[in-house]
């Protein structure tokens, strides 16, 4: 076996790194996009982002491995802190029967005191267990948009690896749609007044309680900003706060086109009803196939399974990285946003 080197990720591996993500992941992988590299590490608006936190794994001249990260700002007992979320750890087939896998996330985890790793396969849990990784209570949900659609495009896939046209939620596609819902405001474009008023809202969560803190530029980097994922946004406005609230993305994922709500807030399990009731009619005038939820907040679980939503069974796992095993975190809240979710809605 070639011995295997690290190095963190410079732009003449862009087409050996390039080649590695389409063999991984599929020709129109978002991995392959110039536009999620320079999304994720030049546009961060999190001040120690850079491609150093973009790390390679080479076997004479190859790309054969990559983990990515992403850099994210939380809020722990009132203080600030800078927890990145670690994501897309992949190896070649060729290499996973050794440690090349654990050396990789090692390598990410160096000079992190915490750093968030969500959408763990379960067969992985006891290589988590063993680096002393602290698991949180998380959940999945689904709900299938377009039963016969669905099923034939998973079977035109499976039989002839076709995949269905990608749909996203681009602004050309919204203008001639029409979306008439009287109390909920449906946008691609939401104006400062009303971003200001969703993360009021999102940054109020109890001192004692882990989760992501936004600012503006914060939130327009991760759902609206041009090479970055595509989000919509469905809400309930009043005249001084906004407290209902969907932010939605679309991408193509293993044939199909795959809607996520990777962030909201409800007042009451009537209004995420409602509010889930008018993105699942968005989503299929899109050509969304599928609705996927993660949600790592016990208030939001216990409204979401009010809902008629899946609890995907065996779903992945998320844990925490520590530096030192003993500070874990006894309280967290947070949704897809904080993690990798979504991300295949780069066009």
């Amino acid at each position: 076996m070639p011995e295997i080197q690290f190095d963190f990720f410079q732009r003449k591996y862009l087409r050996p790194y390039t080649e590695f993500a389409e063999e991984s992941w599929g020709k129109s992988c978002y991995q392959s996009s110039e536009k999620y590299l320079n999304w994720l590490y030049k546009e961060n608006p999190c001040g120690n982002s850079s491609e150093e936190d973009f790390i390679l794994g080479l076997a004479e001249g190859k790309v054969v491995g990559c983990i990515h990260k992403m850099r994210w700002v939380w809020k722990n007992k009132d203080q600030i802190e800078f927890i990145p979320n670690i994501h897309n750890l992949m190896v070649s087939e060729k290499y996973r029967k050794g440690w090349f896998g654990i050396k990789l996330l090692k390598q990410s985890l160096l000079g992190e005191n915490h750093a968030l790793i969500p959408g763990v396969p379960k067969n992985q849990g006891s290589l988590y267990r063993f680096l002393k990784c602290q698991q949180v209570t998380s959940c999945w949900y689904r709900k299938i948009l377009t039963p016969v659609k669905g099923a034939l495009c998973l079977s035109l896939k499976k039989l002839f690896n076709y995949d269905a046209p990608n749909s996203f939620f681009t602004l050309p596609q919204f203008q001639n749609k029409k979306f008439q819902d009287d109390p909920v405001q449906v946008t691609l474009e939401p104006d400062e007044l009303v971003i200001q008023k969703i993360i009021s809202q999102l940054n109020k969560k109890p001192s004692e309680t882990l989760s992501a803190y936004w600012t503006l530029e914060q939130f327009k980097w991760r759902f609206f900003h041009p090479l970055g994922p595509k989000h919509l946004l469905i809400y309930k406005d009043s005249e001084h706060t906004l407290e209902d609230f969907l932010i939605l993305s679309l991408g193509p994922r293993r044939g199909l086109n795959v809607a996520r709500v990777v962030e909201f807030e409800a007042s009451s399990s009537q209004v995420l009803k409602h509010l889930m009731q008018v993105a699942e009619r968005v989503i299929k005038i899109f050509g969304g196939h599928v609705l996927l939820v993660f949600c790592a907040s016990q208030r939001l679980n216990e409204k979401l399974q009010e809902l008629n939503l899946k609890l995907i069974k065996n779903s992945p796992n998320t844990y925490f990285a520590h530096k030192n095993s003993d500070a874990l975190f006894h309280s967290v809240a947070f949704t897809g946003s904080a993690g990798d979710f979504g991300f295949e809605a780069i066009p």
